[in-house]
């Protein structure tokens, strides 16, 4: 165990280094807005790796504007969102 834990500590060393020097754990906030993208690609039945840039563009924007609506729900505080698009 303790030899993998060297060569795992080391992988991350050698691609902290490709990636300029520093590499953060993403924040909990950043991890919720993913998995929120993540169901409304499942929501739209888009595989988000895989969609066409309009796609991407539609899920990006709706996952946006819940994130919004979502932190106003949470904290009562009213986010000012620009509408990307309008139906």
């Amino acid at each position: 165990m303790q030899h993998y834990e060297a060569d795992y500590s080391e992988r991350i060393d050698e691609l902290a280094e490709e990636a300029g020097g520093y590499v953060a754990l993403p924040k909990k906030d950043d991890i919720r807005y993913l998995e929120l993208l993540f169901e409304i690609c499942e929501q739209f039945g888009i595989r988000y790796y895989t969609a066409t840039p309009k796609e991407k563009y539609f899920v990006d924007e709706v996952t946006r504007l819940t994130w919004a609506r979502m932190i106003e729900r949470e904290t009562g505080i009213r986010q000012d969102v620009p509408l990307a698009f309008t139906a």
